[in-house]
């Protein structure tokens, strides 16, 4: 097998949600398929999907206050995924609550539909806006869509109830249901999450250390760390005069405080630069640093180094990787 086969076989299994096998943009066209022709999906960009940061400040305060009302609801009722439905001219049509009746897929935003069309008759949801305290699940974001909303605003993602709130979801974000909204609609909604997001996670609370709660899955989930576990603390050892300037000696102790090996660790400084310095190496006279002795620091390892400046005031290590 060359390299160009195996990549092409990769390209294929990265494809998860489309067939890979059947598009080539070479040989295919989009549109109708004749009945001697070969079918598959298009390759699509999940929707986009807009957050608080997006919003210009008074559509903003509209959506808080809309989110609170649910949340506070829930709160209330002691449920956790409550909706609520909008009319285009800022009236409340009717809400839902996920009570687990009459069965299981009587999700909030389901209820809420069902109960919009048994007061208002309402059987499609054009231009009505709907709220959730939770992300749309992938059956709900599909409903969403059969139903023709114009806009879908939630509190906590999906990814957070499942990875970290431990609380039992499809793995998937809704933005990828939304984006394939050609098979059903001209127009994707318009998608807004995260919108009072820390009081939403809060509200949600955590199931991961209740796994006898309904709610509660254990985890499968590709967890990154943002933050480097490495902590760098320095002492000064000695200070003196040496031609007529300070000269001041520092050791640093680097710690990993995960449960993991770190390897090729790098830092970043800011300060003077070291007249001398030992255990860490500099590269190409920039403010790049690594380890000079061993690049690998065991999980709960230290790792030491020291340095001598003109002056009194520490440099600043940051691990970057």
């Amino acid at each position: 097998m060359n390299k160009f086969t195996l990549l092409a076989l990769i390209l294929c299994f990265i494809g998860i949600a489309f067939a890979c096998d059947d598009f080539n943009p070479n040989t295919s066209t989009i549109g109708q398929c004749t009945g001697s022709q070969k079918v598959g999906w298009v390759p699509t960009d999940n929707a986009p999907v807009l957050t608080p940061a997006d919003l210009d400040p008074t559509e903003l305060a509209v959506h808080e206050e809309r989110m609170n009302y649910i949340l506070q609801m829930g709160t209330a009722l002691k449920r956790k995924f409550i909706a609520s439905i909008y009319h285009q001219n800022g009236t409340l049509m009717c809400t839902g609550v996920n009570m687990g009746k009459p069965n299981i897929i009587s999700h909030g935003e389901i209820v809420a539909i069902n109960n919009c069309t048994a007061m208002h008759g309402i059987t499609v949801f054009t231009n009505y806006t709907l709220y959730t305290t939770g992300e749309p699940c992938a059956m709900c974001a599909s409903a969403l869509l059969w139903a023709d909303f114009k806009t879908i605003v939630w509190g906590t993602y999906n990814a957070d109830l499942l990875c970290k709130i431990c609380m039992s979801n499809i793995p998937m974000d809704s933005a990828y249901i939304f984006g394939r909204y050609y098979g059903l609609r001209s127009t994707a909604p318009r998608v807004i999450g995260g919108v009072l997001r820390s009081q939403a996670d809060a509200f949600f609370g955590s199931y991961c250390s209740n796994p006898n709660s309904i709610y509660y899955i254990k985890p499968r989930c590709a967890c990154t760390n943002t933050t480097s576990p490495l902590k760098i603390e320095q002492t000064q050892y000695s200070s003196w005069f040496e031609g007529g300037v300070t000269k001041t000696q520092f050791g640093g102790v680097i710690t990993n405080t995960a449960q993991y090996t770190v390897t090729n660790p790098t830092f970043t400084s800011t300060g003077v630069k070291p007249t001398s310095i030992w255990g860490m190496v500099n590269e190409a006279n920039t403010d790049n640093w690594s380890l000079q002795w061993y690049p690998v620091i065991q999980a709960g390892q230290t790792y030491s180094f020291g340095y001598i400046i003109t002056g009194t005031e520490p440099i600043t290590f940051q691990p970057t990787a």
